[in-house]
């Protein structure tokens, strides 16, 4: 192989400490791109636990982040 691969991560939160998906996938993100790969991670949209400065950050340690828009329910009745 040639060069190094493209990542993309799907269906996290965001990049951080406060569940076990972000915390795994932050952890992996992170390293891989220590290591030269391209990641980008696609979050669901929603507000940060640390506060509204944190909602649209969209570089974290080399790491792209781009938000994809969720639907706000905790349910799926109707």
């Amino acid at each position: 192989m040639k060069g190094k691969l493209a990542i993309a991560m799907f269906g996290q939160k965001r990049l951080s400490r406060e569940g076990g998906i972000e915390i795994v996938v932050k952890e992996l993100c992170t390293r891989m791109t220590q290591n030269g790969y391209k990641v980008t991670c696609y979050n669901r949209s929603g507000h940060h636990v640390s506060g509204a400065e944190y909602d649209r950050k969209t570089e974290y340690e080399g790491i792209c982040q781009k938000y994809v828009p969720t639907i706000e329910k905790k349910d799926l009745q109707l």
